[in-house]
């Protein structure tokens, strides 16, 4: 359930918008609306924050801030070549779609739809085998370090999306 700030902003953002044009990022006149192109860009901020502090860490999870249910599900395309700009000048990583990157990929999960329970096992630098796991629900991330393995029971129509960050 969004918190009230998060629902108080998204109504100043959408104005007269129906909720079917909302949901798509329209502005009423079949053009994207500014705001949709605003929030989709801070929220790939900070995404890309989020994963300068656990890359090659630790899992974590993040409860976006700029990524609204009002908004709609963004376009993964862009949401993958924007991330693969911010992250390239610091890391040698490239995004792919989630399956593609191979053990060494670091993984992002967006939850879409529904909740997921996830388990996730590793390798915190040698100092033993680790197990973390959370539960996701609609519109929150999860970062899984590379070589880590996963496993997920998702609700009855959840779905997700997995983003593989692999050295280019």
């Amino acid at each position: 359930m969004p918190d009230a700030g998060r629902t108080a902003r998204a109504g100043r953002l959408t104005g007269g918008v129906s909720n079917e044009e909302r949901g798509r990022g329209m502005d009423g006149g079949g053009t994207i609306a500014p705001w949709a192109a605003a929030e989709r860009a801070a929220h790939l901020t900070e995404l890309v924050l989020f994963l300068s502090v656990h890359l090659d860490r630790a899992p974590g999870v993040l409860w976006p801030e700029y990524e609204h249910p009002a908004l709609g599900a963004p376009e993964w395309s862009q949401v993958l070549d924007g991330l693969a700009l911010e992250l390239g000048p610091g890391t040698d990583l490239v995004a792919r779609s989630g399956g593609t990157g191979g053990p060494a990929a670091h993984r992002v999960v967006h939850q879409i739809e529904g909740a997921g329970t996830w388990r996730l096992s590793g390798d915190r630098g040698g100092v033993g085998a680790d197990g973390f796991q959370c539960r996701l629900r609609s519109g929150e991330v999860l970062y899984i370090p590379a070589r880590w393995s996963w496993s997920v029971e998702l609700t009855p129509g959840g779905r997700y999306v997995l983003t593989d960050l692999a050295p280019a």
